[in-house]
């Protein structure tokens, strides 16, 4: 069995992760464990997919923090591969305090390529560069639902493209989020509150939205010729290389 391990920044995309492997990978052919990053301790949340079967194990760390996530892989790459991960995954936003302080309120393409770049050089320097793979969501993992524009009326029948643009000036289906919304989440939350609901990144309000995702709102994005949220149809195509 083939073992990956994914680091993520947040409960959230820990929340998102888990549910878009179900959509990616046959149920029968995997399992995953979750585990959380605190006070320097990996501890086990109750989120497991079991599966005595598979052909490969995720290992979904919630390191708690963009800034986090990084630091996380590079403590604990050797102790991972030593156990036979074959691959170690890294999953934060962009957008971020740091990001912030050199770009407030613009999305700058050349900035974006620097933390890239920045991420890779780090990873370069570690025991196996090889088998890390880092991805930043841009501009935040949000901006991969708002990609996916029928994804709202599923959550309440009012929230169709064509209200959201009536009401907020924008068309989903129109736009690529990942290039036209520095904070997507806050995006996100202008939707929810179109039909009396919140959204402030709980666990309650992400498992909402993640789970009215569907096997067509992820295929239309990855296979969308229209470079429609690049950052996903790449962390994407890591997960189910294998």
């Amino acid at each position: 069995m083939k073992k990956v391990a994914v680091f993520v920044e947040g409960q959230g995309e820990q929340i998102f992760v888990r549910h878009l492997l179900n959509y990616l990978i046959e149920p029968t052919k995997f399992s995953f464990e979750c585990l959380c990053l605190r006070a320097g301790n990996l501890d086990r949340v109750p989120y497991t997919h079991k599966n005595e079967h598979a052909e490969i194990h995720f290992l979904i760390i919630n390191a708690q923090g963009d800034g986090s996530v990084l630091p996380a892989i590079k403590k604990r790459e050797q102790g991972l591969l030593r156990q036979d991960y074959h691959k170690i995954i890294g999953l934060r936003d962009m957008y971020s305090q740091a990001y912030c302080e050199i770009s407030p309120g613009v999305i700058d393409d050349k900035l974006i390529q620097q933390f890239i770049d920045g991420a890779n050089n780090s990873i370069a320097l570690m025991s196996q560069p090889e088998k890390i793979h880092f991805h930043f969501a841009i501009m935040e993992l949000e901006a991969w639902w708002l990609c996916m524009y029928t994804l709202f009326a599923k959550i309440d029948k009012r929230l169709t493209v064509e209200f959201i643009k009536e009401q907020l000036e924008y068309d989903l289906s129109a736009i690529n989020a990942e290039k036209t919304f520095f904070h997507p989440a806050s995006k996100v939350s202008k939707i929810m509150k179109l039909v009396g609901l919140k959204y402030d990144k709980h666990f309650s309000e992400v498992e909402r939205i993640t789970s009215h995702i569907t096997f067509d709102d992820i295929v239309d994005v990855i296979m969308s010729d229209d470079q429609r949220c690049e950052s996903f149809k790449s962390f994407c195509d890591d997960l189910i290389e294998y």
